[in-house]
């Protein structure tokens, strides 16, 4: 018997049945007894900290399935979504995307897995904007230092991945200011940063919850941010665009996805036990603190939101081409 067995057995002697379901319609389609939720990046970093602050807030709300964090980092989420495509569409497997991993990922990699026709969208779950970091002793105060110091220098940029935002935000700064950036890609936020510090690579384009804490620390400082406008996180530090860099005025977003053939009764099931989310105002609260804007939505949501990317996504690419 393996891991996921053995747990899934455990999980239905111990937790079945004994927590009410959140609404009717979520009650009508009963969900395994075990749910792995998968994290395409290593513990510790923002995606990982959001998954398991989600699982905790709803795991009353899914009526006995034991919701397990489970973490599959490499190939900026490559790894994770063949890992999903290849599970029961029986809704005891989702996946934890965002627009870098599903949208952006696959046009640049070329994975084997097709976000549209290898998963099935669950739930949109959140905005999430990216910001440009140094750290807190370097020399560099501002983003015009950064751009001016590049214009004679090679600098590095740590991001989560290649083909991650942080990887295009950053080729998009580049070609917008002309300086010469190199890419440094991790398997997850928490070891860009580690090397940051570390003096490894001279700075990180990463999401504002995977920096929040060591900003607050002063330990790294944040230099711009992308999106359309200044984030909660961060109402300080002004955005790319209104420091004349307009390329990275938009932002990425993240969701739930399972295995391709899931019944959509399961899915619009887990889209409406995980929205319950929206409605704890506590948890919602932090998630704005830690840089995330919930927004919440079913399957339909979610796939006008992957769709919208890939179709930004590709027009960028086809201007700012990136080779690895």
């Amino acid at each position: 018997m393996d891991r996921r067995d053995f747990n899934r057995r455990l999980a239905t002697l111990l937790g079945a049945g004994m927590l009410p379901a959140v609404n009717a319609h979520a009650a009508q389609v009963a969900l395994p007894s075990m749910i792995d939720l998968i994290v395409p990046f290593a513990p510790g970093g923002g995606t990982d900290q959001l998954a398991r602050a989600l699982a905790q807030v709803v795991t009353p709300d899914f009526a006995g399935s034991n919701i397990v964090v489970e973490n599959k980092p490499g190939a900026n989420g490559a790894i994770a979504a063949r890992f999903v495509s290849n599970q029961k569409a029986d809704g005891g497997t989702v996946l934890l995307g965002s627009s870098s991993t599903q949208a952006l990922g696959p046009l640049i990699l070329k994975f084997e897995i097709d976000p549209i026709k290898d998963l099935t969208p669950v739930s949109l779950l959140a905005e999430i904007a990216n910001v440009l970091v140094v750290p807190a002793e370097s020399k560099i105060k501002t983003l015009a230092d950064y751009i001016a110091y590049a214009k004679n220098h090679i600098v590095t940029f740590g991001s989560f991945g290649v083909g991650s935002s942080g990887h295009l935000y950053g080729l998009l700064f580049a070609a917008k200011e002309k300086i010469q950036l190199t890419h440094v890609p991790y398997k997850g936020s928490s070891q860009a940063i580690t090397d940051m510090l570390g003096g490894n690579v001279d700075s990180v384009f990463l999401t504002t919850s995977a920096v929040y804490g060591l900003a607050k620390a002063g330990k790294v400082r944040v230099l711009a941010v992308t999106g359309p406008h200044r984030t909660g996180l961060f109402p300080e530090v002004q955005t790319f665009k209104e420091l004349a860099v307009r390329s990275l005025d938009f932002n990425g977003w993240f969701g739930l996805f399972a295995p391709k053939g899931t019944p959509p009764e399961i899915a619009r099931s887990i889209a409406d036990r995980t929205n319950s989310a929206t409605k704890d105002k506590d948890f919602v609260q932090r998630m704005k603190s830690e840089g995330y804007d919930w927004v919440g939505g079913g399957p339909q949501a979610l796939d006008r939101e992957l769709r919208s990317s890939i179709d930004i996504y590709k027009k960028i690419l086809a201007k700012n081409p990136i080779k690895i």
